[in-house]
């Protein structure tokens, strides 16, 4: 008995830590830094299913919930969702800075095909998931649109797009990460640009090219945006579908099928040519990107050569990391320190670095994971740079201006983070596992020998009750038959003619 006891208070302890972990696992994730200019919380692929599963599977759960409108595996879904959100942006959580932003990558939902009324029940759920009921959430909010909301591009209609963006809001634009700490005079050069693509609509042909053109359109108009600021002001890019890499970069490598009439049907990457206008023309500091729920860290490295056609090289960031030197040539650049820290902005004015996170999916048989992305003001605590920022500003000698760029850019450090929760099925085993050691406690708290007494009492009070039933109805029935057994037929009265 001493070894059954010892036995459930450890287990009483371990449960208690894992719910504990399970409530408060974002304590053990953190951003680098304390007064980051930007916190971004980046969540890809939620992909919530609603009839189809039902569908497929039925309605499984206990008799009172059968006829619920949900089938019980979403409401699950659903809250597993809310809690890893709400672990991050509640302000009762233990993740104490909280998110300037949240971007949702794309795949908002499982299936581009639902109707309208499918589509609704679904923004209505996804609202819960991540709504602000109480106003407590101060950040900006954005979704990006993927293949499983409105296609791919053979397979986009207007309708769809929408109704998408009724809800969602513009499936291209371009804003601002303003300096938390910037003046009216340094707004223009202490700022990121943040731009969102839907990246659905870069490869063609399209079902509807009208669609298309107005991405392309809105890529064009913000490359020679790029152009006139020299790609001065680090670019944030978000997209749906990563950029074309070669095999073996990431778990998913380039694919694209087309159906019997060559639209696309299933695409992993971008295509090459989209990958390297999006490299060479926008000039982005970051790329993140969903749709590939195993998630992949890659670096680019694009040269620009004289005459020719820029070279893009593609790496895993940690083998970059491990290489950079050689890599960008740091024995012979300026732009390096001793330790081979790089400036963020480029080497130099013919080569760029950009690094693309693809972040794994928030699905719970992904383990719920989130990615953290900060930036953070390198210079300043000085007071300098502001006069330096002024002096720079002020150049426009062609000499200077690569020199202008990789400053602004060097005042600027970033950092990426996963913070994982647990996979789906962990939640409802611990939860389990707590409601069995509740109960066991309470027996221990009561007593087991006064349990099993007034158990016992139970059982015999309505075995009681039941033999006295019975015998009543057994007394009736033998009343009965007495009654119909003693009826004597009586022909007094009767007439034989």
């Amino acid at each position: 008995m001493q070894l059954l006891s010892t036995l459930f208070r450890s287990l009483t302890l371990s449960a208690l830590g894992a719910t504990l972990y399970l409530y408060y696992y974002t304590a053990f994730c953190r951003w680098k830094w304390e007064d980051s200019e930007a916190r971004i919380l980046f969540l890809a692929d939620p992909q919530i299913e609603g009839d189809a599963k039902i569908e497929r599977q039925g309605k499984r759960g206990t008799p009172f919930l059968s006829d619920s409108p949900c089938e019980i595996d979403l409401i699950g879904n659903d809250i597993y969702f809310r809690h890893v959100y709400t672990s991050f942006v509640s302000p009762y959580s233990l993740f104490t800075r909280k998110p300037t932003h949240t971007i949702v990558l794309g795949d908002l939902f499982s299936s581009q095909w639902i109707d309208d009324r499918e589509f609704e029940k679904r923004v209505k759920r996804y609202k819960w998931i991540f709504g602000d009921p109480r106003g407590e959430y101060d950040h900006e909010f954005i979704n990006l649109t993927g293949n499983h909301d409105i296609g791919y591009s053979g397979d986009i209609s207007q309708h769809r797009v929408d109704r998408w963006e009724k809800e969602f809001g513009k499936m291209n634009f371009n804003s601002w990460i303003p300096s938390i700490e910037s003046t009216d005079n340094l707004e223009s050069v202490k700022v990121h640009r943040l731009a969102v693509v839907n990246s659905m609509n870069v490869d063609g042909p399209a079902q509807n090219e009208q669609l298309r053109s107005e991405t392309w359109s809105f890529l064009d108009a913000l490359a020679e945006e790029r152009e006139r600021e020299d790609h001065q002001i680090p670019l944030i890019l978000s997209t749906h579908i990563p950029l074309y890499k070669r095999e073996g970069l990431c778990v998913d490598g380039p694919m694209t099928l087309l159906d019997e009439h060559d639209f696309i049907k299933e695409q992993n990457h971008l295509s090459q040519n989209a990958s390297r206008f999006i490299l060479t023309k926008l000039k982005p500091k970051f790329i993140f990107a969903g749709h590939d729920h195993e998630g992949c860290d890659v670096t680019y490295v694009i040269r620009t050569n004289e005459g020719r056609e820029d070279s893009v090289e593609a790496y895993k960031t940690s083998d970059f990391e491990m290489r950079k030197k050689e890599i960008l040539g740091v024995n012979t650049s300026p732009f390096f320190d001793d330790e081979g820290i790089d400036w963020f902005g480029g080497v130099d004015e013919k080569t760029w670095v950009v690094r693309e996170v693809t972040v794994r999916s928030v699905m719970g048989e992904f383990g719920g994971n989130a990615g953290l992305f900060e930036i953070h003001r390198r210079i300043g605590s000085d007071g300098n740079e502001g006069i330096l920022f002024r002096i720079l500003s002020a150049i426009h000698i062609e000499y200077f201006k690569s020199l202008k760029r990789i400053f602004i850019s060097s005042g600027f450090e970033y950092n990426y983070s996963s913070c994982p929760f647990v996979v789906n099925h962990i939640p409802w085993i611990v939860a389990v596992i707590d409601i069995v050691i509740i109960l066991g406690w309470v027996i221990m708290w009561v007593g087991f020998g006064k349990i099993v007494r007034k158990f016992k009492a139970f059982v015999h009070h309505n075995y009681h009750q039941l033999q006295q039933k019975q015998q009543s109805l057994t007394t009736t029935q033998t009343k009965k038959m007495m009654r119909r057994n003693s009826f004597k037929f009586s022909t007094k009265n009767v007439c034989i003619m």
